[in-house]
Formats: C-alpha cells, sequence, structure tokens
C-alpha cells in the first residue's frame, strides 16, 4: 500500500495522528528508495523505524534483514529473518534471506532447524535445498547432505550449483567416481568450465581412474588458455607441476574470493616491549595431520618472547589431540565457530595481536577472507597449503632453503621467510608400536617392501609405471600401499595387472591409530615419493619411524617437502634430480640391500639429534623468525625477503 492511498483512505483526524498514521509508509517507501540506490545504512535505518512502528509487518522484517545483509550484518540479518519468518512460515523469501544470514555467520546448526522445521517439500524451487545441503555437510550430517541436493535436482535437474555441492559430498564420502560423473554434468550444463575441470581431473586421481586423464587435462589447458578462469589451487597442485601456473591459480582465487572486504583501518605501530603476540588461525585444531606435527611448538615456545593466541572455527572432536592443544593455549584459545568473519577479525584485532599465522591457505573449510580484513599489521602463510596464496594480504610465507629457495621468489606473492633447516615442525612425543609385524601386515616374511603411504591422489600414471617397471626388475619386491578408497585399490589393482604385475605383489594398508601406523612402517624397506605432490606429514612419519624415503626435488614447494626432511635428516642422497634418476636410485637400493641398511642405521642413529626433530631448536629458531618479521616491518614498513643465515 502507497503512502497516497493510504492518506485518501484515512479518516479525518488531527495532523499530528496523520503523521502517525504515514510515518511507518513513507519510511517504508524511503527504505526501497535507499536500497535501490545502494544506500544500505540509510535504507536500514529506514526499515528499523518500519518494524518498531509495525513489528507485526513479516514484510518490513524482511527487508530490514535485506538491508542488513548487505552491510555484513549476518547476525542482525538472520536475527530480522526469523521474525519475518515467525509471522509467515510461508515466506520461502524470509527462509533464504535468513538461511544465507545464518550460513555466512557459520551458524549452520540453526540454519537446519529452521528449514528442517520448514514443510520444504511444498516449495518448489531449489535454493533452499541447497542451502539445507551446505549446513549438513559443514555439520558432517554427510547422507542428509546427499538428499538435500538430490531434492533440489528433483526441482531443477539443470541446477548446476547442486551438482557440484553432490561432487563435493560425495568426495568426503570416498566416493571419488560418483563425485566426477556429478562434476561432469555440472560441467555438461557449462557451470565454471576451469573449476569443474579441475575437480573432475582430482576425482579422477582420487579414485586412480586415469582413463580420461590426458582429455581432461588437455581441456582444462584449452580453458585456461582461452582465459576462462584458473584451476582450484589444491586440485592444481596435482597437475600443474610449474610454480608460476600455481601462483596463478592462487591469485585468481584470492581476486575472487577477497573481493569486496574492506580492510579494518590501519592499526597502530606496536609500541610494546613484551612478547610477541602470535595468533594462530585453523579449523584443524582435533585429530589432523597439521595438528600432530605443530603441537609441540605450541607447548615449548618461549613465553617471554612469544605470546600465542588460538582462533579455531573447526570442530572440535573431543580427541586427546584437541584437549592437548586447548591445554597448550590456556585461556587464549577461541572457539570461533559461531563468529561472522568480520566479527573473527574484530576479535583478532581487540587482541592486539602482532603476527596472524594461516594454517590453512586454500584447503577444506578455510576462512581465507579473514585476512583480507587486515587485522594484523604482518599476516603469514605456514605449514597448512604449500604454496603461495596470491594475495597481498599475505606478508610472508614460511619456508627454508630447500622447499623455498630464494632463487623460486618469483613463485611467490609473498616474501620469503625461512627457517634455516626446515620449515616443517614436528613433534617428539608421537609413539611408535614396537608390536607390529610383517605377519600382521599382510606381508610376505621374506619380502623386499617397497611402499607409499601417501594419499592415493597423489599417485599418478608415470608414478605407477616406474613402480610396476621396479617390480619387474626386483623379483623378490612387493608394493604395499595406503588405500582406503575401496574404488582405487579396485582401479590401481587392474592398472598393475595391465602392467603385467599379478595381484599378489601389491599389498593394501588400512587405516590404523597413529602409533601403529608408526609401528608397521618399519616394515617396509624402502618409501617412494610421489610427484609433483611430494610426501608431507607422511614423510616425516616415515623417517620417524625409521624408514628411508626416496624422492624428487621438484619446482613448486609442495614438490620439494620431502627434500628439505632428507635434509634435514642427514640424507641428501635420497633426494633425486628427476624421475630417471629416481628410478634409477630406486633399482641401485633394491640391488644394494646392504647400502640400504646402511641409510637406515644412519637415520635410526642421528633420529634424536637431527634438525628435523629437534623441537627445542625448532622453537627457537620460529621465534626468532617471527621476531625479524617484526623488527623488519619496525625498520623498514613493508616485509621483507629473510633468508635464513643472514643478518638483517
Amino acid at each position: 500500500m502507497s503512502a497516497t492511498a493510504t492518506a485518501k483512505g484515512r479518516h479525518k483526524t488531527g495532523a499530528r495522528s496523520t503523521v502517525q498514521r504515514l510515518a511507518p509508509e513513507a519510511h517504508f517507501q524511503l527504505g526501497l528508495k535507499h536500497a535501490s540506490q545502494n544506500q544500505w545504512q540509510a535504507a536500514q535505518a529506514a526499515f528499523s523505524a518500519v518494524t518498531a512502528a509495525r513489528p507485526a509487518d513479516p514484510v518490513g522484517w524482511l527487508n530490514l534483514a535485506h538491508a542488513r545483509l548487505k552491510l555484513d550484518d549476518f547476525e542482525g540479518a538472520a536475527t530480522a529473518a526469523c521474525r519475518a519468518v515467525a509471522l509467515d512460515r510461508r515466506s520461502e523469501v524470509g527462509m533464504g534471506i535468513a538461511a544465507r544470514c545464518f550460513e555466512h555467520a557459520a551458524r549452520y546448526l540453526e540454519l537446519v532447524d529452521l528449514l528442517q522445521s520448514a514443510d520444504l517439500s511444498a516449495i518448489a524451487k531449489p535454493e533452499l535445498h541447497i542451502r539445507l545441503g551446505v549446513a549438513l555437510t559443514r555439520l558432517g550430517r554427510l547422507q542428509e547432505a546427499v538428499n538435500a541436493f538430490l531434492d533440489a535436482l528433483r526441482r531443477d535437474i539443470r541446477s548446476t550449483e547442486a551438482y557440484a555441492l553432490l561432487g563435493n559430498v560425495f568426495q568426503l564420502l570416498k566416493l571419488p567416481e560418483e563425485a566426477r560423473e556429478s562434476f561432469r554434468n555440472a560441467l555438461v550444463l557449462g557451470h565454471a568450465p576451469v573449476e569443474i575441470t579441475s575437480a573432475v581431473l582430482f576425482t579422477s586421481l582420487e579414485a586412480s581412474s586415469w582413463v580420461s586423464l590426458e582429455e581432461d587435462l588437455r581441456a582444462l589447458a584449452g580453458h585456461v588458455a582461452a582465459g576462462r578462469g584458473q584451476p582450484t589451487p589444491f586440485y592444481a597442485l596435482n597437475f600443474s607441476p610449474n610454480r608460476q601456473q600455481l601462483l596463478d591459480a592462487a591469485r585468481a582465487r584470492a581476486a575472487s574470493m577477497f573481493n569486496g572486504i574492506n580492510p579494518l583501518p590501519p592499526r597502530a605501530a606496536r609500541t610494546v616491549t613484551g612478547p610477541i603476540r602470535v595468533g594462530f588461525v585453523s579449523s584443524d585444531f582435533h585429530e589432523h595431520a597439521t595438528a600432530y606435527l605443530i603441537a609441540e611448538l605450541f607447548e615449548r615456545h618461549d613465553r617471554g618472547q612469544m605470546h600465542f593466541h588460538a582462533y579455531s572455527y573447526g570442530i572440535d572432536d573431543g580427541s586427546l589431540m584437541r584437549k592437548r592443544i586447548e591445554r597448550a593455549f590456556g585461556q587464549d584459545f577461541l572457539d570461533a565457530r559461531q563468529m561472522t568473519t568480520a566479527d573473527l577479525a574484530r576479535r583478532i584485532r581487540a587482541d592486539g595481536i602482532d603476527v596472524l599465522i594461516d594454517l590453512k591457505g586454500y584447503t577444506l573449510f578455510s576462512r581465507n577472507e579473514v585476512f583480507a580484513y587486515r587485522p594484523a599489521p604482518i599476516q603469514v602463510n605456514f605449514l597448512g597449503f604449500p604454496g603461495s596464496l596470491g594475495s597481498a594480504h599475505y606478508d610472508y610465507i614460511i619456508g627454508d632453503p630447500v622447499v623455498t629457495p630464494l632463487n623460486h621468489a618469483d613463485g611467490y606473492d609473498e616474501k620469503i621467510a625461512q627457517l634455516p633447516h626446515c620449515y616443517q615442525p614436528n613433534d617428539r612425543q608421537r609413539p611408535v608400536a614396537t608390536d607390529i609385524d610383517r605377519v600382521r601386515c599382510g606381508l610376505p616374511e621374506h619380502a623386499f617392501v617397497l611402499c607409499c603411504f601417501n594419499a592415493n591422489y597423489k599417485i599418478t600414471p608415470e608414478i605407477f609405471d616406474l613402480w610396476c617397471t621396479l617390480l619387474h626388475q626386483v623379483d623378490d619386491a612387493v608394493l604395499w600401499l595406503f588405500v582406503t578408497n575401496p574404488q582405487a585399490r579396485r582401479n590401481l589393482a587392474a592398472e598393475a595387472e595391465r602392467r603385467g604385475i599379478r595381484a599378489e605383489r601389491l599389498v593394501w594398508a588400512g587405516i590404523m591409530p597413529l602409533a601403529e601406523h608408526l609401528g608397521r612402517m618399519r616394515n617396509a624397506d624402502l618409501f617412494l615419493d610421489t610427484l609433483p605432490v611430494t610426501a608431507h606429514t607422511t614423510a616425516s612419519d616415515a623417517l620417524w619411524a625409521g624408514l628411508p624415503v626416496l624422492t624428487v626435488a621438484g619446482d613448486s614447494f609442495v614438490s620439494r617437502v620431502a627434500a628439505s626432511l632428507l635434509h634435514a635428516v642427514g640424507l641428501p642422497e635420497l633426494v633425486s634430480s628427476d624421475l630417471d634418476d629416481y628410478a634409477q636410485r630406486a633399482l641401485a637400493l633394491a640391488r644394494d640391500r646392504m647400502q640400504l641398511a646402511a641409510l637406515r642405521q644412519r637415520l635410526a642413529a642421528g633420529r634424536d639429534n637431527c634438525s628435523l626433530f629437534d623441537s627445542a631448536r625448532y622453537c627457537r629458531d620460529f621465534g626468532d623468525l617471527i621476531t625479524r618479521m617484526v623488527r623488519t616491518q619496525e625498520r623498514y614498513g613493508s616485509p621483507r625477503h629473510l633468508p635464513a643465515g643472514v643478518a638483517d
């Protein structure tokens, strides 16, 4: 109803009551005008006046929610949208706005409660089913999420978003072949050809299903060359061996992800002389490879030099690792799951963090947008993502002389900050079981055991060719692989058979508790690494267990991690220059068991004294590097490369 129509229909009363009767409608029209001009602050004020005067009007609350959403006030927007839904349970628009607000605010449980309390079966459009599926995915309720996305597709069989998100859930369910088909459906319908083609490629690697790999790689290269975009950075690690290609992918992700985020006002220069405040942002403070690596750094750091804060937006799995990390931070461990990204950034600013460290990068369930708000004067990419994040919001990437040599600086938008020995922290408290023998592992007692416990998506056809050739050359050898995905196991067995390798020469390793997993590694003779993605945590696990690792030093961070670990453990001769050298060294070690035994003895003798597993030294080096970052900022006002062994 317009203000004019209201005026024409009113009874003749005093001027004051007329103004009162007109005011809500006038505010409503004013709010619409401001909204049409993208003046959202003014629109919010107008719609707030409407809801104050007409609290039972769902339309007023809906418009207020929309204005608050545009202002990134997700909490306020969700509250207003829920009021609208409570007043009109059939309001599909209201539920949609509330759902988007809850999603932005990471309030997934409330989102699910809101949508499951409604009769979604009567809603013809797919959007609410998609939002429900997203929330269920983030809550780990994966089968329910599959059903929600299928409900969306029943309403719109051409919904590319639903196909893409369904593919993501199938990946989490360890069903890569189903995931690949979902991604292919999205691709056929024209959804983000570069991003989706990279997902198709990655799921093919996850399934060890390589029939269309070359064709899909050519298609991806064609899309990129035509300027249609860049692949997903994490996926690109697996099929873009050139560090410039990886940087291009990271820059594209950053430009998309951080667009429209306005940084907080610059923080005043650090004037205190006390410990440097260091914040760690991650969703992996639980049973996770990152936590296994870094827990001891949190416990042992010099509290006179550094004050550590943790900002956790991942699940609390109740594990011993979760409790251990919480104890290490004490009252400075913040569970930020229910905080919006903007609120988390403001909290970090309020805590006076001097150096903020992203332990996730472009990996699953990351919240990198926090760093676009610039809550800290120095922001660092460390440990979670093995490459550049392609954004000026990150000042440094922490590496070392092997994994990030300064002559590779053209592959990074961050400045390189080198630890002197190895960038990777390690936990000396990892127990290694001593009662896991070959019989329990299903291994032949007298075989020569070649193993790779990397995730199977890292296994490429080229690497598998080399391994099968080695099996042909070494009669008593078997290949022991860590493959928990039944689809990949079936496909790898078929690939081996095509290469003339009998089924009994492949042995499969399943999931075990960490101590037993480390203990079983001792039953192998040589760990064969992959390329372009090398072993990371898995390599340090093998070395800690006493198992030599053979690797190749490639062109990018992700392909040089195992090489860095081997230098730090004192076995640089196990670092090959290329795949031909790798194949020759593997064969030489398989034929000269005494040389391999000598390497194993060196590893055992030096394990407790080498730089890779010297946690006390690592903590000192890490603290010194963070201090160098702060001093450089104070001196120059901007980051500089910080090479190891060079005085500032």
